[in-house]
């Protein structure tokens, strides 16, 4: 196999002249210097990307997506139900205690305040 080692004919090429004078700014202000910093770290994550990796992180990508998704129906499906113009009466909302659903619901979000305590 032939190496190729750059001659003076090949750096006069007007391809290389051109290459030059639109990378003169960023070499003068030292802005190539965050690009090639870029494309170190580029580098590193390619490296530290093993199939584990993207496997967990992609699991842990469908699961905010997926928590997102429940979250914005279950948002949407209340304003639909709330669209009452008059707010529900205090014997309204204890009636809503009565209903699995929302039980269900009040302990779910004590149960998520619970762990953050723990965590805090």
């Amino acid at each position: 196999m032939e190496t190729f080692e750059p001659t003076v004919e090949h750096l006069a090429h007007p391809g290389v002249d051109a290459l030059m004078k639109k990378l003169e700014p960023l070499l003068v202000s030292g802005r190539m210097d965050n690009i090639i910093d870029l494309l170190s770290l580029g580098s590193d994550l390619v490296d530290l990307l093993d199939t584990a990796m993207v496997d967990k992180l992609a699991h842990g990508f469908e699961d905010v997506t997926a928590l997102t998704w429940t979250v914005g129906n279950a948002l949407r499906m209340a304003q639909a139900q709330s669209s009452d113009t008059q707010p529900p009466s205090l014997l309204g909302l204890v009636q809503l205690l009565r209903e699995p659903q929302t039980r269900r619901g009040i302990a779910l979000m004590l149960r998520v305040l619970n762990n953050l305590g723990r965590q805090y």
